[in-house]
């Protein structure tokens, strides 16, 4: 089974732990993972390519899950296979949830909506809400369930859902967990530190103090409701061992946002799940965790390919595997969790061996879908595999040569003469050879039925070897060191790769013209003459890569290494780009200068990415870890971010340095807009907060609002002085004084405004949620709702300069765009599939978007079409949520 995993990260949403060896895990792109072994092995399962964000099961068989676009997954056979339930919605599902006999559940989600099923989830009927956005829900039994979401709202039922009664939370914060152990006893978290407690069933709750201002989503309590546990952003987990009072934190060795968690009746042993795949493991009720399964981002250190099918592998059994020449990647379950040190494939693209630790050989016959371990008589590491017709041989430790000649299925041990370790072995018909330790080169010219050593005159450790025609080939090593002979091997020649670093791959066309080789730090080097001279090329990412590949022709050559990372190219190396980038954060901020050649992108983790002369993308040092949700330049040259805990950057120097300024508030800040004279800005937060600066951010004063029960999402200005903010229950504020004086506005609606736009001093728009669009023509003193052909969330908007062009983003890779002005919309996507958090219209045709793990889109001919611009952020970071 796989599951789509490229060219983005995969986020884990949710997690159910039946007992000590039975756990699922669900996540981005349809991601579904299993163990039965208590989480040492994970396996994918499913064939959706939806997002999934939360799952649960009655017992080792029966489970359910819940994700995007209203789908539910149902199995019955403890995940082998799952099979999808008509809900009759489209609408997100972010939570779900079946009573202890897996009879009664609910499911919820986007605008108010509440699914139930009253036989085990085969179907599914809607029930009443008020049309708040829910996140979570917890099944007590077939008669109870709490629902909870946005602005601090508690549903709860015990009729089976014939009522739902709205409970008085005491908060207006977002709400992202809940659980109870009876139908008194329960406690729900969510933003900014949030736990709540109730003793009667949720008729009052009363806030504990978490000691956190962190985001707190997971949660979860032992039967006697003593034992309560917690975790959200940043890795933060925090215990409490009286129900729920008194909190302390643990430590989860983890800075990732950890979503979901899930522990036994027993209180010791537990699960948490989160960002970038994370999966860790406690023993001990919490006060140690280990990493299971830090992610799909898992080094990849060999690559094979035949026709358009490309096959990678390394660590903890990880198989990528792409048919379409790199443009989609997938995971394929190789049913092993050792490390796999080599992938060879027949031209028939069918027959297929993956060699690794311990004797480790796996064969395939259809294409790498299922995998059959062959016995190969030996537990020493197997690290090269090759393949010719049924002939094929394989190296390892101490000297191990293995051949085979009947496809695989028996293995001889060949006499080698050499105890070094064999890493690489490679054929040209009756030619092959084999290298290792200490300049170690063994050649044969009787197709592996006798070896002999060659003197190469090196004493590196050489890690690749490509045999070429007529007994030329070459092979490359550590320090740099590359080889040629062109004489099958009676003499080696040692040519100047150009740079000192490790080299871990090399690759040749048929015609032995061109050549690559590749290795530490992203380094690429090739040659056009056979390997004689060497020049370097432009991989645009740091990880180290490992291996490379090339067609007979050199059409095209694709390279993989650390974090994941595959970078290909179709034009012999003059561009290289990323087709799995190493990771993939959220990406929340764009700007993009006229033109659309320069600019910078923000998002989780402290991620910031800077294009200039519409170059690719690239990261610079933020400097920081928090979450950076906008930017917004003065110029070329000068710039601000702000983000999670009231941090803000400046940089005066077109980004190689960024440094923080003193906000004066620990409220996370949304979005900032500065002035071109690089004094004057602003920023909008949580809280409600507005921060201003005349002096280019060395002071930021705060700004009194009307009001003191909202968060603002956005903040613009037309000018110096005149500028609009908007936020949650359809908040507007307008200042015309540069923000000494802020004025409530009335925006004739109550759902969330998540951005706003000022196209001039008296005209502006607003979107937000359940397909709000607003536009004033008169400063604000009266807005309209604009008719919008969706319901689906919008989180930004933008117009061209003249007014005429408008783009609107939202949730579930919604776009939607206007050519007069705003009077009409027609919908579209960008064909990603991922939420979109960010635009840009620069002209009637050019515009930018940025959205979830990691999508950076542009489009040139009016969104007929977008273009998926990949970059290379540095690797393993400490992305937030």
């Amino acid at each position: 089974m796989t599951c789509t995993i490229a060219p983005r990260s995969v986020n884990l949403q949710g997690v159910c732990l039946v007992d000590e060896r039975h756990g699922w895990a669900v996540g981005d792109g349809g991601m579904i993972l299993g163990t039965t072994d208590g989480g040492r092995r994970w396996h994918a399962q499913g064939g959706t390519d939806k997002d999934l964000r939360a799952v649960c099961f009655a017992d080792t068989r029966r489970g359910w899950i819940a994700g995007r676009d209203g789908v539910v997954l149902h199995t019955t056979d403890g995940g082998r296979t799952w099979e999808r339930r008509s809900t009759g919605t489209d609408r997100n599902l972010y939570g779900i949830s079946f009573d202890p006999a897996g009879r009664t559940g609910w499911a919820v989600g986007d605008s108010g909506t509440i699914l139930v099923s009253l036989d085990g989830g085969v179907t599914w009927q809607r029930q009443f809400s008020d049309g708040t956005h829910f996140t979570r829900c917890f099944t007590l039994d077939e008669k109870t369930a709490w629902i909870i979401g946005k602005r601090g709202s508690i549903h709860a039922t015990t009729d089976a859902g014939a009522t739902w009664v709205v409970q008085r939370s005491g908060t207006e914060v977002d709400l992202r967990g809940i659980y109870a152990v009876s139908p008194e006893l329960c406690w729900a978290v969510g933003r900014s530190g949030t736990v709540l407690r109730s003793a009667d069933g949720g008729t009052t709750w009363t806030r504990a103090d978490s000691g956190t201002g962190l985001d707190l989503y997971g949660l979860w309590a032992a039967p006697d409701g003593r034992e309560v546990r917690t975790s959200g952003d940043d890795g933060v987990v925090l215990a409490s061992h009286d129900g729920g009072r008194t909190w302390s934190p643990q430590s989860s060795g983890t800075a990732k946002d950890v979503v979901s968690l899930a522990f036994l009746p027993d209180t010791r042993h537990g699960w948490m799940v989160g960002d970038s795949g994370l999966i860790l493991a406690t023993p001990d009720g919490g006060e140690s965790w280990t990493p299971q399964l830090s992610g799909i981002h898992k080094d990849l250190v060999a690559v094979h390919g035949a026709g358009t099918a490309r096959w990678a592998v390394g660590r903890d059994g990880l198989l990528a595997v792409t048919t379409d020449g790199g443009g989609t990647w997938q995971v394929a379950d190789t049913g092993t969790g050792e490390q796999l040190w080599d992938v060879a494939f027949r031209a028939d693209a069918r027959h297929g061996w993956a060699v690794g630790d311990a004797g480790l050989l796996l064969a395939t016959d259809d294409g790498g879908t299922t995998w059959h371990r062959r016995d190969t008589g030996t537990e020493v590491p197997l690290l090269s595999v090759r393949i010719d017709g049924e002939r094929g041989w394989a190296v390892g430790d101490a000297g191990l040569l293995l051949a085979t000649d009947d496809g695989g299925r028996t293995w001889h041990r060949r006499e080698t003469g050499v105890e070094v370790p064999l890493l690489s072995v490679n054929f040209a018909g009756e030619r092959g050879w084999a290298v290792g330790g200490g300049g170690t080169i063994l050649a044969t010219d009787d197709g592996g039925a006798t070896w002999r050593g060659q003197t190469s005159g090196a004493s590196a450790t050489l890690t690749r070897v490509h045999a070429g025609p007529d007994g030329t080939a070459w092979a490359v090593g550590r320090c740099g060191t590359v080889l040629a002979t062109q004489d099958g091997g009676l003499t080696w020649q040692t040519r100047d790769s150009g740079t000192g670093v490790s080299l871990w791959g090399v690759a040749f066309t048929a015609s032995g013209e061109r050549g690559w080789a590749v290795g530490d730090g992203g380094t690429i080097r090739a040659t056009k003459d056979g390997g004689v001279t060497w020049e370097a090329q432009d991989s645009g990412i740091a990880d180290n890569l490992k291996a490379v590949w090339a067609q007979s022709e050199g059409e095209q050559v694709c390279a993989v290494g650390d974090g994941g990372s595959v970078v290909a190219t179709a034009d012999q190396g003059a561009s290289w780009s990323s087709h799995i980038a190493s990771t993939g954060r959220n990406l929340y901020g764009v700007h993009l200068f006229p033109g659309g050649r320069d600019g910078w992108v923000v998002g989780d983790g402290g991620t910031v990415l800077a294009t200039r002369g519409g170059h690719r993308w690239a990261p610079q040092p933020g400097g920081t870890a928090a979450n950076l949700y906008s930017v917004s330049p003065a110029g070329h040259d000068t710039a601000w971010a702000v983000g999670r805990a009231g941090t803000i950057l400046v940089t005066e120097d077109a980004g190689r340095s960024w440094r923080q300024q003193p906000s004066g508030s620990a409220k996370d800040l949304l979005e900032v807009h500065v002035r071109p004279d690089a004094r004057t800005g602003w920023a909008v937060g949580d809280g409600p907060t507005v921060l201003g600066t005349r002096d280019g951010g060395t002071t930021w004063t705060h700004q009194r609002l009307p009001a003191t029960d909202c968060a603002l999402w956005a903040v613009d200005f037309a000018d110096d002085r005149t500028g609009w903010a908007v936020g949650t229950g359809g908040s507007v504020f307008a200042t015309r004084d540069g923000g000494a004086t802020w004025e409530a506005q009335d925006s004739g609606g109550t759902d969330d405004l998540i951005d706003v736009h000022a196209v001039d001093t008296t005209t502006a728009w607003a979107v937000g949620h359940r397909g709000t669009v607003l536009h004033t023509g008169d400063g604000g003193r009266t807005w309209e709702r604009r008719e919008s052909p969706t319901r689906q969330n919008f989180t930004a908007v933008h117009f061209t300069p003249d007014g005429r062009t408008g783009r609107v983003v939202g949730r579930s890779d919604t776009v939607m765009t206007s050519h007069d002005g705003g009077t009409t919309w027609r919908t579209g996507t960008t064909g990603t599939g991922m939420s979109l958090w960010n635009v840009r219209a620069l002209t009637e045709r050019d515009a930018w978007i940025v959205g979830d793990e990691g999508t950076v889109l542009s489009t040139s001919d009016g969104g007929a079409t977008w273009d998926q611009h990949f970059y290379s952020p540095e690797k393993d970071a400490t992305p937030g949520r």
